[in-house]
């Protein structure tokens, strides 16, 4: 059974006896006598992963208060290795997860992101680490997302039979490749290159998945969880998706952004000439490349039904997205 073979290897290699553990998603839960435990497993090569656990020890080591420490095994190391996973073992947290419905939790998440970012200056890449770097890189992303999409549209008309989202998704292909050359053409134009060059001398990194179920509500702080997509990147591209993330779905109002954007600022300053930059970010249509990407590339198994609904709502919002990023793009900063 799995979860023997797994309570085995920890009781191997750390000093706690294991009655039980339960399988949740791509975690453990570890049950023990007095306390339990979180083992957190990660299927990347060695160099990614010990990029993610260096980053995570980098803001614990820094005080970042929503860092959980990783538990030491009986060999003095951060991590172990369980079917052809690398694994790293901390205290279970019994908390609430955090809710971007909630304008208390985003002005919280705003904040706690703030502190995050300020937390990761100072980190050194070594040579074992293989991290994401996104440094310079979304002019380039955006374009190769671009063409992307035009390759969807070539696997569609190369199609003897088109289901039902191939004609909607086809559809609307020309007007989602303009509003990424919008993108595209608004991050050329702003200060990006200029900003990347100052930011990229802090050595700082991003969560690069600031979502509301990787932030845990307990004993009074907010803990942020699951570094698997850490980046070495500008903090503009945490606070641009958090934004993104909770004015989604019909709740584009500059106001929402302008909570976001004080609370963020009042600890880690947010410059004029910034904004832009974070407007072209979310102008991008990410979600209608990956919900190509999910259909025609990597053919996840999730019906017809799943991804008619996932567009129509990308579709839905999509005006009043358009329409709040200019106005974000004309924001001023304490104005």
């Amino acid at each position: 059974m799995e979860q023997e073979a797994v309570k085995k290897v920890i009781e191997e290699n750390y000093p706690i006896r294991v009655i039980e553990v339960v399988k949740l998603k791509n975690i453990y839960k570890v049950i023990c006598p007095n306390e339990q435990y979180c083992l957190k497993t990660i299927k990347y090569n060695f160099g990614h992963f010990f990029f993610i656990i260096s980053a995570m020890k980098h803001l614990y080591e820094n005080n970042f208060e929503g860092s959980i420490p990783i538990i030491k095994t009986i060999a003095n190391k951060d991590y172990i290795e369980i079917k052809s996973c690398f694994a790293y073992l901390i205290p279970w947290k019994e908390a609430r997860i955090g809710n971007y419905d909630n304008i208390l939790d985003i002005i919280s998440a705003a904040e706690v992101l703030a502190k995050l970012h300020i937390k990761s200056r100072g980190f050194k890449v070594t040579e074992n680490m293989n991290p994401r770097i996104g440094w310079f890189k979304w002019i380039e992303t955006f374009r190769t997302r671009k063409d992307e999409i035009l390759d969807f549209k070539k696997r569609i008309l190369d199609k003897d039979i088109k289901s039902e989202f191939d004609y909607m998704y086809l559809v609307e292909i020309e007007q989602e490749v303009l509003r990424a050359e919008r993108a595209i053409s608004n991050l050329l134009s702003s200060e990006y290159v200029q900003i990347m060059e100052k930011h990229i001398k802090t050595n700082g990194f991003c969560h690069h998945d600031f979502a509301h179920h990787n932030l845990l509500f307990a004993d009074k702080k907010i803990y942020v969880i699951d570094f698997d997509y850490c980046i070495l990147d500008t903090h503009l591209h945490d606070l641009a998706s958090l934004i993104l993330r909770s004015l989604k779905n019909g709740r584009w109002n500059i106001k929402g952004a302008e909570m976001i954007l004080n609370k963020y600022s009042s600890i880690n300053e947010v410059e004029e000439e910034e904004i832009p930059v974070i407007a072209a970010f979310m102008e991008f249509p990410q979600d209608f490349w990956q919900v190509g990407i999910q259909y025609y590339w990597e053919k996840h198994p999730w019906g017809e039904e799943f991804f008619i609904n996932k567009l129509s709502k990308i579709l839905d919002d999509r005006e009043d997205k358009q329409e709040f990023v200019g106005e974000l793009r004309k924001y001023k900063m304490g104005g």
